[in-house]
């Protein structure tokens, strides 16, 4: 049986200082998924990469133990990031089969996100699907995999009130400026980069009393675009950081690989503006801003992680429709594993019914060849034939899916014996066409 596993870290587990150490650039998914399937002998691959995990769903042969293929696992990120192995076992963690379908179904529903209830974490898991897809890397257990945790997280919001009332990072983000700023009437607010959430938090910022917006990036013409939204003035982003100037709120969300504000630069612009106060969100993973910059005087900078204490407290509304949303999760997730489990027992069968079948007939044929009989004869011992392999084969099989059924452990290793014993052939094609 095919082992379906996981490997990952969030904000639960580690810090932002190794988060952004493991995160994937969409520029990286491509190339790391084939690496991933060519070099570690993975089956099927899907990696995760949000502000808030990094997470790889991968589907591995059924000759490797779950420890062996999570083995595997640690050290394809291990080489990948030019991280140590002992930080890897320290700060991620491991899901096997079951519980590797729960956690997804978990991830989908929001009910693992920072701000439970979140929208935003569907879409993201929607489009690493997509983009292991079209590299290439999610096969048909994957495949059945996260259509099934979409199907899961469409139950949750629609039979649980979760998300109403759910706050976002967005929103606490502001409550921190709130807390800087006796007031933000009047403030200027600079967002460097064009992400989804940079330009919700900007959004609550300008509702809450900013008045003046100022967008910078590396593409001119994308600010442009992104100013119109709250007309605001757009600008070509400078090492220098001049245009930080008149800023009083500054948000970062960007998918650079190095810090786009550093200490000196800011350090000259805070001389410039006589230590007037500036509030620093760095919403990105990795981060934008250098944690230096929190040393320098009248500068308040906070990121991903320091927002989870104001949304902790909005959960505990919610807890009773967190309970009922978990509940839905474990019963989800059981079904489907008991489904794929019997989804993968159904070739072997398939194939070992075939066999006898085309046994059966081989040696009637040749038996039909030698002696003389009717057509009503040949009839009746064609019949009797497939009957007798049909009753060879019934409790083996029946006891098969019973061990399925009841969630025997060794039902894998049942299955594979029959497939060594009788050399079927079981591949995945076949599996895919059930």
């Amino acid at each position: 049986m095919n082992q379906i596993i996981s490997i990952g870290t969030s904000h639960h587990v580690a810090p932002i200082e190794f988060r952004e150490k493991l995160a994937f650039s969409e520029a990286q998914l491509t190339e790391s998924l084939q690496h991933l399937r060519e070099s570690y002998q993975i089956h099927e691959a899907v990696i995760l990469s949000t502000c808030n995990r990094v997470e790889v769903y991968a589907v591995a042969n059924a000759v490797r133990t779950a420890d062996a293929a999570a083995k595997m696992l640690i050290e394809f990120l291990s080489h990948y990031h030019y991280i140590g192995v002992e930080p890897l076992k320290k700060w991620t963690y491991l899901h096997h089969n079951l519980e590797t379908i729960q956690h997804l179904f978990r991830v989908t529903a929001s009910l693992d996100s920072m701000v439970v209830g979140e929208s935003q974490i569907l879409g993201q898991v929607k489009a690493a699907f997509g983009a292991s897809r079209e590299a290439g890397g999610a096969g048909t257990v994957l495949n059945r995999l996260f259509t099934k945790a979409f199907s899961v997280g469409k139950r949750i919001r629609s039979e649980t009130t979760i998300a109403t009332g759910a706050v976002s990072i967005s929103y606490a983000a502001v409550e921190l400026a709130k807390k800087i700023f006796n007031t933000l009437e009047g403030k200027t607010v600079a967002i460097i980069g064009a992400g989804e959430m940079s330009e919700l938090t900007a959004k609550h910022l300008v509702s809450n009393g900013v008045s003046n917006v100022i967008v910078a990036n590396r593409t001119y013409e994308r600010a442009v675009k992104v100013a119109e939204k709250f007309n605001g003035t757009p600008v070509a982003y400078d090492s220098d950081l001049g245009f930080l100037i008149d800023a009083d709120i500054v948000i970062t969300s960007t998918n650079a690989p190095d810090y786009l504000i550093k200490r000196q630069p800011l350090v000259n612009i805070m001389r410039k503006r006589r230590h007037r106060y500036m509030f620093l969100i760095d919403i990105a993973v990795p981060r934008d801003i250098e944690p230096d910059v929190s040393k320098i005087d009248h500068a308040f900078l906070y990121n991903i992680d320091d927002l989870e204490a104001v949304v902790a407290s909005n959960l505990k509304d919610r807890q009773q429709e967190a309970t009922r949303a978990e509940q839905i999760v474990v019963e989800e997730a059981k079904r489907f594993y008991d489904q794929l489990q019997i989804f993968q027992v159904n070739p072997t069968i398939k194939a070992l019914h075939q066999q006898f079948r085309e046994i059966a007939d081989t040696e009637l044929q040749a038996c039909f060849y030698k002696a003389t009989l009717s057509d009503q004869q040949e009839a009746a011992v064609a019949s009797m034939t497939q009957a007798i392999v049909k009753k060879l084969l019934h409790h083996p099989m029946q006891n098969l899916r019973c061990a399925v059924n009841d969630g025997n452990a060794d039902h894998g290793q049942y299955v594979q014996a029959l497939q060594e014993l009788f050399a079927l052939d079981v591949n995945d094609k076949e599996t895919s066409n059930q």
